[in-house]
């Protein structure tokens, strides 16, 4: 690519390197714009730019997922609660 080509439209490597940051809007002015640009015109960034965002979105699913409520685990700190309180008033 020409230097002007490179100006105008990035290159893979660029794009690669910024797409966590373009995926979280952290780029700004002409680096947010040259990392969209070639993101339109090249087929592979743009299938590798999808599969980080659906890699992103199940990840920050697992992040969100609540653990199943263990009630064994509320009952065995009770028990040790009211056993240290009847060690404490023997």
């Amino acid at each position: 690519m020409t230097g002007i080509g490179y100006l105008l439209h990035g290159s893979h490597e660029e794009t690669q390197r910024l797409m966590s940051e373009h995926a979280e809007g952290e780029l700004r002015g002409y680096t947010r714009w040259r990392v969209s640009r070639h993101l339109v015109k090249c087929d592979m960034c743009r299938a590798l730019y999808r599969s980080f965002l659906e890699a992103l979105a199940a990840l920050r699913k697992l992040g969100r997922a609540e653990p199943p409520p263990k009630p064994e685990i509320a009952d065995s700190v009770v028990a040790r609660i009211r056993e240290s309180e009847g060690e404490a008033g023997s």
